[in-house]
């Protein structure tokens, strides 16, 4: 019943245009997944480039016992 349907010339065209929306859904679920991953792997590549600037300013902190003594140049109590 449903392959007598696709050789009339009304099941041609509905044919078509289900398989015309399916590969167009197909083609903007890709696209939308696409733009996901490349908005994800943008967010944790700048929270790695954030967590090493933290990183390599801490490690520019001078600790030395007399590092910590040195005037910063705040007036405090």
């Amino acid at each position: 019943m449903v392959f007598s349907l696709l050789f009339t010339p009304l099941g041609r065209y509905l044919a078509l245009s289900v398989l015309a929306i399916v590969l167009t859904s197909c083609v903007y679920f890709k696209i939308r997944a696409d733009a996901i991953a490349e908005i994800k792997a943008a967010a944790t590549a700048d929270a790695l480039r954030r967590t090493q600037n933290a990183v390599n300013a801490g490690d520019a902190v001078d600790v030395s016992p007399d590092g910590l003594l040195k005037s910063d140049g705040h007036k405090r109590d």
